[in-house]
């Protein structure tokens, strides 16, 4: 049975105004370009399948089961790449059953697909350190270094200030996180004394407001800051595929390690639910078994 709706609404008309919903709370320019890609690959797909353009109350939950065994088998995508289509199309029919053009999101109730722990991506103390010592750059070595020490994401940490990192107070202010949220974060003593050192010595000479900044710029990007963190395991002989995003995965993971309560880790990492920080929470076998040594009743 069809859903009542306010007003059929074709996908390609749709996805504008999706967009739109999205720049109003003021999400990353990262996450906004992952949402469209998202959504124009499933409204490519639906629309392929049906051989005309579709219309948003026609999808139904077996399109949606569908377009995700489509990933999985022809597509090969991984789980943790599932995962973040999933997100989108379920932002997406959020966004719409809020506006009125359906009554029903398709998403409901849609289960996310496990992370395999091969899939997850973690360095070591040793590891970090050999990275953060093989990028050349000053500036990109010292922003590596902070992002290691307080599990920045890229973005938060390319958009600091001069002003959002406050030697006296000891903390770093992130202004307009991901979901516009503001949060603070201690400054490690460590990398308080190397900052300082990076402004007084290595900064280069710029009116650039962004604390870290390169001469040409003014700023740094997340594809060059990738770009060097191979070139660092290249030179390192890591072997692993490493992004920005794992060291703030390491750092949690670090954390994690070090006994530190979950709720102060996703204060530190700005995540709204602490179902998200709960992905860091990986144990092993070893870890359960000394769980069970510590008790003697």
């Amino acid at each position: 049975m069809k859903q009542s709706v306010m007003t059929s609404l074709l996908m390609n008309e749709a996805i504008p105004e999706f967009q739109e919903s999205l720049s109003i709370r003021g999400l990353s320019g990262a996450t906004l370009r992952g949402y469209h890609v998202d959504i124009r690959q499933f409204n490519r797909w639906i629309s392929s399948k049906a051989n005309s353009p579709v219309l948003v109350d026609e999808i139904t939950v077996q399109h949606i089961e569908e377009f995700f065994s489509y990933l999985t088998k022809a597509k090969a995508c991984k789980p943790s790449t599932i995962n973040r289509k999933i997100n989108a199309l379920s932002t997406f029919f959020s966004c719409m059953k809020k506006k009125k053009y359906i009554t029903e999101s398709p998403m409901e109730d849609f289960k996310r697909m496990k992370v395999p722990d091969s899939e997850r991506i973690y360095l070591n103390r040793e590891e970090v350190e050999a990275i953060i010592s093989a990028v050349e750059h000053p500036t990109l070595s010292y922003f590596v270094m902070t992002m290691a020490y307080t599990g920045l994401r890229v973005n938060e940490c390319i958009n600091l200030t001069i002003n959002d990192v406050n030697f006296e107070e000891g903390c770093i202010k992130v202004i307009n996180g991901k979901g516009g949220k503001n949060r603070t974060i201690p400054l490690n003593k460590q990398l308080k004394e190397h900052l300082k050192k990076y402004l007084e010595l290595h900064r280069p000479y710029t009116d650039s407001l962004f604390f870290f900044a390169l001469q040409k710029t003014g700023t740094v990007s997340g594809q060059y800051i990738n770009r060097k963190l191979k070139e660092a395991c290249e030179k390192s002989g890591i072997k692993k595929h490493v992004t920005s995003h794992i060291l703030r995965h390491s750092f949690a993971s670090y954390l994690v390690k070090k006994d530190t309560h979950v709720a102060v880790i996703q204060r530190l990492l700005g995540h709204s639910s602490l179902k998200t920080t709960s992905i860091y929470l990986h144990v092993n076998q070893d870890d359960l078994q000394a769980a069970v040594d510590q008790i003697d009743f």
